[in-house]
């Protein structure tokens, strides 16, 4: 079963869900993130310095050559679509279409971003976007800001790496490093200048640590390879260096999507605990009414009795004190977290999840050190869901995640609280 085969019952199952209306917080706003990741194609960000090839490394990996046009633009994207249509952002935040290629009409000066439009299938999982960097400090702090901030997979292309590049490439979070390559472009001419081996020599320490890989590519070649003739050519297509990078980047968006659909499936499960399915789905026996009480004395006994088992003050309940340190625990946590959230500057979001987890893992720590009981049984059950959803939060990352994670710890506290009070 391929990707695509996968993600369709799962967004299908999702996106039911959802509509139910019925999923508590944060439970909604997870479901709702998950969805439009899937739903939304993989954004592969090609960036680096100006004149670096970006262009015509796109151009290669998406098979459309000169799909670009010549005047440079700040953020260019190549997407699926059913017509060929571009649409032109300009800073007024005025937006234009126009039928055909890009290539083929005028851009204005004040253009922000433009997007080409193909009806080709292989753009649905996936769009290009080119990002150039500028040339002030400012400018490449900004848009590297902006390729972070939306990129899955992202190619740095360079023909050197310079110390520059190295120093601003250093500012990126680790989670991002883990799905982005370093290509050397032009490889042919830095071959004809005999620098290639140099520059590769110099580099693998920096990119071991740095990227997923480094990969020379002779740029005009892989382009010839994938467009010259009715097939591709295959062996200049290797020899190109194009083909072994758009490998590693289709396996790595491939294993991406498919660790998407397991974190979707994961939180589906979760739900199925957490929230009652439909009675349409409930056996026979679940969907009948019950009877009314009898009214014999050794029947209302009887009834008695169970309705107590699950009393406040019952033998079953667990140690009130027990419970009280486990929701001073929680608020606790949660109260600097949200400190933390309202503070001003950047948010540490992966900070702030990791902290709800050790929260979580303290009070179960907690629960487990008293004597077992009923109460705390179904206590240590919620804690292990609350376990898996932030491992889910930790997954997405992200301000919006981190905000969950907090409202969960929150609501664990308040479910804790009820059951701690005489």
């Amino acid at each position: 079963m391929n990707t695509a085969e996968q993600l369709n019952p799962v967004i299908d199952r999702l996106g039911r869900a959802l509509d139910r209306g019925n999923l508590p917080p944060p439970y909604a706003r997870c479901g709702a993130r998950l969805l439009s990741l899937l739903t939304r194609p993989v954004q592969v960000v090609v960036t680096g310095f100006a004149g670096s090839g970006k262009t015509k490394l796109l151009e290669m990996m998406s098979a459309h050559p000169d799909v670009a046009n010549d005047q440079t633009v700040p953020v260019f994207e190549l997407s699926y679509g059913d017509t060929e249509q571009a649409l032109i952002e300009r800073t007024d935040g005025s937006v234009s279409m126009v039928h055909g290629l890009l290539k083929q009409c005028e851009i204005p000066r004040d253009a922000l971003r433009v997007r080409q439009e193909l009806p080709d299938p292989n753009l649905i999982q996936q769009d290009y976007i080119e990002v150039g960097l500028g040339s002030t400090e400012a400018e490449r702090q900004s848009a590297l800001e902006a390729v972070i901030a939306r990129a899955d997979f992202v190619v740095w292309c360079s023909q050197d790496f310079t110390p520059e590049e190295q120093r601003l490439w250093s500012t990126v979070p680790d989670h991002i490093k883990d799905h982005s390559v370093l290509v050397l472009t032009k490889a042919d001419q830095l071959l004809m200048r005999d620098v290639l081996s140099d520059n590769i020599a110099r580099l693998e320490p920096i990119v071991s640590n740095e990227f997923l890989g480094l990969f020379p590519v002779a740029t005009i070649q892989g382009v010839t390879a994938q467009t010259g003739a009715e097939h591709v050519d295959d062996p200049l297509w290797a020899a190109s260096g194009g083909k072994t990078l758009m490998q590693v980047v289709s396996r790595h968006i491939r294993h991406g999507r498919t660790a998407d659909i397991d974190q979707a499936r994961v939180f589906l499960d979760r739900l199925a605990l957490k929230i009652p399915q439909n009675t349409e789905q409930l056996p026979e026996t679940l969907k009948a009414k019950p009877q009314p009480v009898a009214a014999n004395e050794a029947d209302v006994a009887e009834s008695s009795q169970i309705e107590t088992a699950y009393d406040e003050n019952a033998d079953h309940e667990a140690p009130i004190g027990l419970l009280s340190e486990a929701v001073d625990v929680l608020q606790r946590h949660a109260g600097q977290m949200l400190d933390a959230l309202d503070e001003g500057g950047e948010v540490d979001s992966e900070k702030i999840i990791d902290s709800c987890s050790d929260a979580v893992r303290s009070v179960s720590a907690l629960l487990g050190s008293g004597p077992g009981d009923a109460a705390t049984d179904a206590l240590k059950g919620d804690l292990q869901d609350g376990e898996e959803m932030l491992m889910l939060f930790q997954l997405e990352r992200g301000e919006d995640a981190a905000v969950d994670a907090v409202a969960l710890v929150l609501q664990l506290r308040k479910e804790m609280e009820k059951k701690a009070v005489v």
